[in-house]
């Protein structure tokens, strides 16, 4: 089983709100491809390309696991026509009986998951997805918020179970729709299962003895600003 990194997560917000540029990865797993999120539509021809570079092509995606039922991480579902469309049971309760509208939860794209439901498989905290890759459950950024856990080689693909690597080491929760206190108590079980850490909006990290987080890369961003008619693009760069 190896994985890689097809769009890592950007972890920018803006005075319009999150980006949403979410961690989309893809784990070969014997003669299966698992994809791990999706991204949202912006996402598009990135993750066609990024696909293309490790050579495969949307319809050889046998299984797609979604962490949690918000658009920037299940809108791109369509793509993958031949696959299995795993999602969290309790999101799609969620969906379904429009707890989310009570929640005030305003990512959540219902006419999308109502579209594809005769499509989705829901799976339970702790169902095994494939041989060694585990459902866990971190509840609180929406209800049934997982990650997909490699239990060989302790990699937990956490969705925004653990969105960034700042959060995480500060203790500090997602944006928690449904409960802040059990997204901050999730860290703790996270430290307890992985080493290594995929977050939802951020770039791998392994989990140092001190409860911290060191990349597993140098992270880097690159955003072009358009400032107007009179002036070039800018390039920024994160680091």
């Amino acid at each position: 089983m190896d994985y890689s990194i097809l769009l890592p997560g950007v972890p920018v917000s803006s005075e319009r709100g999150a980006l949403g540029w979410c961690s989309v990865t893809i784990i070969r797993h014997g003669d299966r491809n698992i994809l791990v999120d999706t991204g949202s539509y912006g996402d598009r021809m990135a993750l066609l390309n990024a696909l293309e570079t490790q050579g495969l092509a949307p319809n050889q995606i046998n299984d797609v696991f979604i962490s949690h039922l918000h658009y920037d991480h299940f809108l791109n579902v369509d793509l993958f026509s031949r696959a299995r469309i795993w999602v969290p049971m309790r999101d799609l309760t969620y969906v379904m009986e429009q707890e989310y509208l009570h929640c005030n939860d305003p990512y959540v794209p219902a006419a999308v998951v109502h579209y594809f439901a005769d499509r989705l498989t829901s799976y339970v905290p702790d169902q095994i997805i494939a041989e060694g890759l585990m459902a866990i459950g971190l509840p609180g950024h929406t209800p049934g918020t997982s990650g997909l856990y490699d239990e060989n080689g302790r990699i937990l693909f956490a969705g925004d179970g653990v969105k960034n690597a700042w959060e995480f080491v500060n203790r500090v929760p997602p944006p928690a729709f449904f409960d802040a206190e059990r997204a901050v108590a999730n860290y703790q079980k996270v430290s307890e299962l992985a080493d290594i850490v995929v977050p939802g909006h951020d770039c791998p990290f392994r989990i140092t003895p001190d409860g911290g987080a060191s990349y597993l890369q140098p992270y880097t961003a690159v955003i072009k600003v358009y400032p107007g008619p009179d002036q070039n693009a800018k390039m920024i760069r994160i680091e």
